[in-house]
């Protein structure tokens, strides 16, 4: 059974009844129509004080016949005192649920009235219960049948397709934003890969981030225009440089042999070298754009390796090379590739410890590896090596610290990247990862 929703519960004076009847106005209606003794309800003859009932039967004239009551003191609407009895219709008398004054002095609780109007076969009938307090509890039962019939049932029916049309509205809004991210992330593997920055695609956005995406696309330009300027100027200075530092070391070895000449000589040899660097460095990425095909890893190591066996014998170190699988195939420029794998095993040579050994190796996975027996490369000293013109505690040895930072921008381009770890052993593990073209790792191209 349902309850009677208690006076607390209702924010308003009077409410109407909704569809289905409440208890204890549906157990008052049953009796009624099953012809029983109303007045042996047990809600009513258990709570005297608390629950009453009047059953009025509506005639035509427009009188109310009292039909049965209980407790009758509780409710404050005129009565006829015996049954059959015609009274007045109240103009108050209505549907619904309100509360109502005592007609004593006695303190307690609130006191609430629900009238309910129903049909049983051709006879209306008006049905009022009282409640002082709830004693009983009734109230639980009554809001708990409300909820379901009124909060429940519309939440499923309305909810699903209500969240189902958010969903694919919010999906709709969002498809441009989705558009413009993956723009940027293509945007940002360019950048690291060295292909073009291709502006974002402002249609279809909305207002503000049109606004947004102009913005991006104005910097993009700047940056554009000035990356190209600075490679432009790289390399026009680098080519002015290696004329006349070709020139210069050509006089210089007509000069009387000494150590100030041997000195001088090997100065303007290591700022050629730092010149050609840079040249090739200013033109890593257009070289990069223009010839790119697949590549051998392991007859390009293999073949650098034997270029290179020469400069390690005379440095009293052996060089050791192993390659597996037989042939491993990346997409890039062979140019680049060799240099960056020249640098990294001349690195080796010049720190190796006479007598030793580098090992050289390359794998099925595109990494290659280049270990040496030198001193190593201490820990905070790992990630700048790879800077440009930095040398930390190798100033005093060959070198210009640029080769390492173009290892790094060879290996950008590629997809790849370079790294340095401890050597087993003692020295230093060089490793240049590479996407291989089985794994189908593209690499963005420039847009004309």
């Amino acid at each position: 059974m349902t309850g009677l929703i208690p006076a607390g519960a209702l924010p308003v004076r009077n409410i109407a009844v909704c569809g289905s009847q409440t208890e204890p106005p549906r157990v008052v209606i049953d009796a009624l129509r099953q012809y029983k003794d109303l007045s042996q309800l047990p809600l009513y003859r258990e709570y005297p004080k608390s629950y009453g009932f009047r059953v009025y039967e509506h005639q035509a004239s427009g009188t109310l016949r009292l039909v049965a009551e209980a407790n009758p003191e509780l409710l404050p609407l005129p009565t006829a005192r015996e049954p059959d009895s015609p009274v007045a219709l109240p103009a108050s008398l209505a549907v619904g649920f309100e509360q109502i004054s005592r007609t004593d002095d006695r303190p307690g609780s609130d006191t609430w009235l629900l009238t309910e109007h129903t049909k049983i076969d051709k006879h209306a009938y008006w049905v009022q219960i009282v409640m002082v307090g709830d004693p009983a509890w009734r109230w639980r039962e009554a809001i708990a049948d409300e909820m379901f019939d009124h909060v429940i049932l519309p939440v499923l029916f309305i909810v699903p397709p209500l969240t189902l049309a958010i969903v694919l509205t919010t999906r709709r809004g969002l498809r441009p934003l989705e558009r413009i991210s993956l723009q940027a992330e293509a945007l940002g593997k360019a950048v690291r890969t060295g292909g073009s920055l291709v502006p974002l695609q402002p249609d279809h956005l909305p207002l503000e981030f049109n606004r947004v995406v102009s913005a991006i696309n104005t910097m993009l330009m700047s940056l554009e225009r000035s990356l190209q300027q600075q490679r432009q100027f790289t390399s026009d200075v680098a080519h002015e440089l290696r004329t006349p530092l070709s020139v210069l070391l050509l006089e210089i070895t007509e000069l009387p042999a000494g150590p100030v000449v041997e000195r001088v000589k090997g100065e303007i040899q290591e700022l050629a070298a730092l010149v050609n660097l840079l040249l090739r460095l200013a033109q890593a990425e257009d070289m990069m754009q223009r010839a790119r095909q697949t590549v051998d890893l392991i007859a390009l190591t293999r073949q650098v390796c034997e270029e290179m066996a020469e400069a390690a014998v005379a440095r009293r170190l052996t060089l050791e090379f192993s390659g597996q699988p037989v042939h491993l195939a990346v997409l890039g420029n062979a140019a680049l590739l060799d240099i960056a794998i020249r640098n990294l095993i001349d690195n080796a040579v010049k720190w190796s410890a006479p007598g030793s050994a580098v090992e050289v190796s390359v794998d099925a996975t595109g990494e290659i590896s280049v270990a040496d027996r030198g001193p190593g490369v201490p820990d905070p000293y790992k990630e700048r090596i790879f800077e440009r013109f930095w040398r930390g505690e190798r100033q005093n040895v060959g070198g210009i610290g640029i080769g390492l930072a173009l290892v790094r921008r060879i290996a950008q381009l590629h997809g790849g990247e370079v790294r340095v770890e401890d050597h087993q052993g003692g020295g230093a593990r060089f490793i240049l990862s590479l996407p291989t073209a089985a794994q189908g790792r593209q690499l963005p191209s420039r847009s004309n």
